[in-house]
């Protein structure tokens, strides 16, 4: 009797053992697997956030740009740019990476949604249709920018603007990305932004918008 008894504590213990194992499993292990979007699926979430929603189409620089927040200041994006509270250590993840993204990008064309890739010497035909700049500091006299604004006033908009992005950067957790979106619409026309991005269920939510430099 007593070894019957025995044995049945030993099978329930057994199967509780099991159970409590299979619970820790449960809240240790993520019901998906961590996922790192491509580039290029990243920048189809995202580039609504400098593209107007309205435009067909939008010519982007074949060649990403580097990536600002490789210095940031702490106290200023806490006070003023982040809308929600993120952790240090997640800020200095990407600085870190954004620091160490060194090698140049081009995007993949076929794996992009509205973009137009383009060369840089393009996109200064498009900013600038009719004049041939001989550097990169070269800008049109008062009376070539109004000959290159009639042009312009008949054009769409989305033929105005030309974009460069940088390489986005991942935290390994895949739960936050940072990125450079920049425009140009002419020589004393465009914006360039730092901005944080959160993963939500349903894509990527914007966190936080820093100006880097405004025209």
């Amino acid at each position: 009797m007593i070894h019957r008894l025995f044995l049945l504590l030993l099978s329930l213990f057994t199967v509780i053992s099991a159970r409590s194992q299979e619970m820790m499993l449960r809240d240790t292990v993520p019901a998906h697997p961590i996922t790192i979007p491509s580039p290029e699926e990243f920048v189809n979430a995202v580039f609504y956030t400098v593209v107007d929603s309205s435009f067909s189409h939008y010519y982007l620089v074949a060649g990403t740009d580097s990536c600002r927040f490789v210095k940031y200041d702490y106290d200023e994006w806490m006070k003023y740019t982040l809308k929600e509270p993120v952790p240090f250590i997640v800020l200095n993840e990407l600085s870190e990476k954004a620091y160490h993204s060194r090698s140049p990008y081009f995007w993949k064309q076929d794996s992009l949604k509205k973009a137009v890739c383009i060369t840089r010497k393009q996109g200064d035909s498009i900013i600038f249709p009719g004049f041939y700049k001989r550097s990169p500091y070269d800008h049109p006299t008062k009376k070539q920018l109004r000959k290159i604004g009639a042009k312009m006033d008949n054009r769409p908009a989305e033929d105005s603007y030309v974009y460069s992005f940088s390489l986005p950067q991942f935290t390994d957790d895949g739960q936050y990305a940072i990125v450079d979106l920049n425009f140009i619409c002419g020589v004393a026309c465009g914006e360039g932004f730092t901005c944080l991005f959160r993963r939500i269920p349903t894509g990527w939510k914007l966190i936080g918008k820093y100006t880097n430099w405004s025209s």
